[in-house]
């Protein structure tokens, strides 16, 4: 499952990889905590020429939760964007940002319902002056992190072993 660590990247890219170090801010709202353990998410991707990545199957990822990670995970903990405005209540929320990558525009915009105490739907776009990006993302809880899994850890799920691929925390993320 290469690939899917591969798909991780972009991911990644386009939703966390903004650079480091400027300052963000997010409003008034907050979201509402996840329950800690491993999440699933199962995202795809439109490209901004319409087409599906990875001809629309779903790129697996897996995330360990805790309190002190779950914002970071929605709110892009440690990227370049100066504004990351959350809104809403209840189980609809809303966060838009100014960001850059490379020194150029980028605004993200994503949704979020919190469908339950287990599942979060994510409805995201990442523009930039080559076009948008849409992602559409179910999260599951599974359970406990797996062995080997630190929370803030994104990843892969091979053989039953946890291959790591990120975590939040890590110094090229702040």
């Amino acid at each position: 499952m290469r690939r899917a660590m591969l798909s991780r990247s972009i991911i990644v890219t386009l939703f966390l990889g903004f650079g480091v170090g400027a300052v963000h801010a997010a409003a008034a709202a907050t979201l509402p905590s996840r329950q800690p353990g491993l999440w699933q998410s199962s995202t795809v991707v439109t490209l901004a020429n319409g087409s599906k990545y990875l001809n629309g199957a779903p790129v697996v990822t897996v995330s360990c939760v805790d309190p002190a990670t779950d914002l970071k995970f929605f709110t892009f903990e440690g990227s370049s964007c100066t504004s990351m405005n959350i809104s809403g209540a209840g189980t609809a929320y809303e966060i838009i940002g100014a960001c850059k990558d490379q020194g150029k525009p980028v605004k993200i915009h994503t949704k979020l319902n919190y469908v339950d105490s287990e599942t979060v739907e994510l409805m995201g776009s990442v523009t930039t002056a080559s076009g948008t990006v849409h992602m559409n993302a179910a999260m599951k809880f599974q359970g406990p992190c797996v062995a080997g899994m630190q929370p803030g850890d994104e990843g892969d799920i091979e053989n039953g072993q946890f291959v790591k691929a990120d975590n939040i925390n890590d110094a090229g993320n702040q």
